[in-house]
């Protein structure tokens, strides 16, 4: 059965655009969605094209805009309210959204509107709306499919058991060492050609990222023998969604991951509350190309 992930946000889009103010608790909003906290924040990015923390924000900003204009309370009063710690921190978010200062905003008289409008297609939009309309001019509820290649495809793996080195820490940064260590090991135990996987277990919009959870390792049997740094773990498998591409540089992994999951969602399958992956079938040191496979579980 297909999953409509735009429907499980609806209830969430709807609550937080009457709380973006208040404290959210993530367990609680990540269930109006029936989806857990590790996966919510992916999924959510994938509907809304924002981060939570980024839609919150957004819309603080949207109404302090509408505040500043039609009822010119202080500066620092709107800021404090918005959930800044200071008039400054505020006006540097608030400029760098509407391309304009508070102050600015604050002071212009309303027969500026129009010509705000024209000026600013940001700030225009966002005053010439009324109000109460804030909850309705961003809802997200409704699918905005983007036309891609679809590369994803659905593949079982089986249980097996896992040799591997933890890496704790920015997720990307100082793996060279684990790798390293890991493959001394898997040489002198006859493993080095083992399939090679990533697992992330954390994400990073929950976990500060100096504690995130790498684990680098190599597919083998449960008999062989570990030692120094080396664990060893279980790989329960399951079906994953996976898509396959080629990697050349650090900064395409971001986009990849999040087209992963677009795919995911557009797809409409339905995850599975297992840590992503991403499988390595070859690397070439020369060319500094790595052929990898991105990996979601999925129900």
């Amino acid at each position: 059965m297909k999953t409509d992930y735009h429907l499980k946000l609806k209830p969430v889009i709807r609550y937080l655009e009457k709380n973006y103010n208040t404290p959210l608790n993530l367990e609680n909003v990540a269930r109006m969605a029936s989806l857990s906290p590790y996966h919510f924040h992916r999924i959510f990015k994938a509907v809304t094209d924002e981060t939570l923390n980024e839609y919150l924000r957004r819309l603080r900003l949207q109404k302090a805009a509408r505040d500043l204009f039609y009822n010119k309370p202080a500066v620092i009063d709107v800021a404090l309210e918005s959930g800044f710690s200071s008039s400054q921190s505020f006006a540097k978010a608030f400029r760098k959204y509407f391309n304009m200062s508070p102050t600015d905003v604050r002071n212009c008289p309303t027969v500026e509107l129009f010509s705000i409008a024209v000026q600013n297609s940001k700030v225009g939009h966002q005053l010439s709306k009324n109000g109460n309309d804030l909850a309705n001019a961003n809802s997200y509820t409704h699918p905005n499919i983007k036309q891609r290649r679809v590369t994803m495809e659905r593949k079982q793996f089986q249980p097996t058991s896992l040799a591997y080195v933890r890496v704790t820490g920015s997720y990307g940064e100082n793996y060279e060492q684990a790798i390293g260590k890991l493959y001394q090991w898997a040489g002198s135990e006859g493993v080095a050609d083992a399939t090679c996987i990533f697992i992330y277990h954390d994400n990073p919009e929950l976990t500060p990222v100096d504690k995130c959870r790498t684990d680098i390792c190599l597919m083998v049997s449960d008999s062989v023998k570990i030692s120094g740094d080396i664990e060893l773990q279980s790989f329960a498998g399951g079906e994953y969604a996976t898509s396959r591409t080629s990697i050349t540089n650090k900064q395409q992994y971001e986009p990849v991951w999040n087209d992963h999951i677009s795919q995911i969602v557009e797809l409409g399958l339905e995850m599975e509350d297992r840590p992503c992956f991403e499988l390595y079938h070859s690397y070439d040191a020369e060319k500094d190309i790595s052929d990898i496979s991105f990996c979601s579980a999925i129900k």
